[in-house]
């Protein structure tokens, strides 16, 4: 295990954070070390004394534009207070967010699940759990709206979660695709109507 000295940990949290960009933008087998180096101002020695390999930067460059999406998503549900407006909250993040401003390049969970894919096994656990951990989110809200009578005894949950998480990252996708917000903006509309409706 490396110790790292408060000089060390600024230079990798640096990396990390300027890596983070590239990667998201550009992907993770798009971006050279070379690049990587240049936008950190740091040699390629000083690289592979922090991280073991590009892998190694990539999966904390990926942890870091989590940790954003996720504080920022978290932030907007626990403002809050009825279970049903806690749900609601997760498409507003996405109506009310810029979200390319918010973390350069996009959602980070979408764009590694697809380059990744079978390509990256350790990336690909790491995206998975982090479905999982928004899948169980969702639950938790919905497990509480169902214990106060606020939801439905019928509903489903999981169906709800992974149906909330599908139009969202394939709104992404779309609204990337066609260089359009409103498609997005849409289709968020859209899913609160879906979730009032079905709760």
């Amino acid at each position: 295990m490396i110790m790292y000295t408060e000089k060390g940990e600024r230079t990798r949290q640096h990396f990390i954070e300027v890596s983070a960009d590239l990667f998201n933008k550009k992907g993770y087998a798009g971006t050279a070390v070379s690049e990587i180096l240049e936008a950190a101002g740091y040699s390629k020695g000083a690289l592979y004394r922090t991280f073991t390999d590009k892998d190694e930067l990539s999966l904390e460059a990926f942890k870091y534009n989590l940790g954003k999406l996720q504080r920022g998503l978290v932030k907007n549900i626990q403002s809050e207070k009825s279970a049903i407006n806690k749900l609601l909250a997760i498409p507003n993040f996405y109506l009310n967010v810029s979200l390319e401003r918010f973390v350069p390049g996009g959602c980070p969970i979408l764009n590694t699940a697809i380059e990744v894919d079978d390509t990256n096994p350790k990336m690909n656990d790491v995206v998975k759990k982090a479905f999982s951990n928004w899948k169980n989110l969702i639950l938790e809200i919905i497990v509480e709206g169902q214990s106060n009578k606020e939801f439905n005894q019928e509903l489903n949950a999981t169906e709800m979660a992974f149906y909330i998480i599908a139009t969202i990252e394939g709104s992404i996708a779309l609204a990337k695709s066609f260089k359009d917000k409103s498609v997005l903006n849409s289709n968020m509309e859209q899913l609160k109507k879906h979730i009032r409706t079905n709760t």
